[in-house]
């Protein structure tokens, strides 16, 4: 269901939330592997590359994202995935960004999934870098676009990423999509 609705706005919409562009290139050597998982129409893959890394998949569930992402940024090497589990090799990835894809899964369950899913794709050493919107209680609702949003307080996003090593949590102010003040985590973390 949440795949037909981002279908339905993927033409509209414009994300907002940006990645620490400094710290990540601080810890992500530029020839480093980059997934961005659950990428969208490519917006921050773009950002990667404008920043000189120049081997980045982006992945998403949602067709219609990834026809405008070709569309946009036909330079850009993005899928689409037929799920949480992809068909890439163990470790095969050196860096992940995971940006405001939590935010889009209601179930903790399938929060846990994904989070199992960057963890087994991750090579040992490897980088992952999350920012999520948050808030000080939990709240799951339907955001302007008849998408269900979820945000969770920043000791749970804490929690869901315990398995590798806390490099950065930084809690920050931002703005949605719909230009409101909220709060984001942004988290760098080092799989062991």
């Amino acid at each position: 269901m949440q795949i037909e609705a981002w279908n339905s706005v993927a033409m509209e919409v414009d994300f907002n939330l940006e990645i620490d562009t400094s710290e990540f290139m601080r810890l992500v050597p530029k020839d480093t592997t980059v997934l961005d998982y659950g990428c969208g129409y490519g917006r921050t893959c773009e950002i990667l590359s404008s920043m000189g890394y120049n081997n980045i998949l982006g992945i998403d569930s949602s067709p219609e994202m990834i026809r405008r992402g070709h569309l946009i940024y036909p330079h850009l090497t993005l899928l689409q995935s037929q799920g949480a589990t992809l068909q890439y090799p163990d470790s095969n990835f050196g860096a992940i960004v995971l940006c405001a894809v939590l935010t889009c899964i209601p179930d903790h369950q399938a929060m846990k999934e994904v989070l199992a899913e960057i963890d087994r794709l991750l090579k040992p050493g490897g980088i992952l870098h999350m920012i999520e919107f948050s808030n000080e209680t939990s709240k799951t609702f339907l955001s302007k676009n008849g998408i269900t949003m979820h945000h969770q307080r920043p000791a749970e996003l804490r929690s869901l990423v315990s398995a590798f090593t806390e490099l950065k949590f930084e809690v920050i102010q931002t703005k949605t999509m719909s230009d409101k003040n909220a709060t984001a985590v942004s988290y760098f973390g080092q799989k062991n």
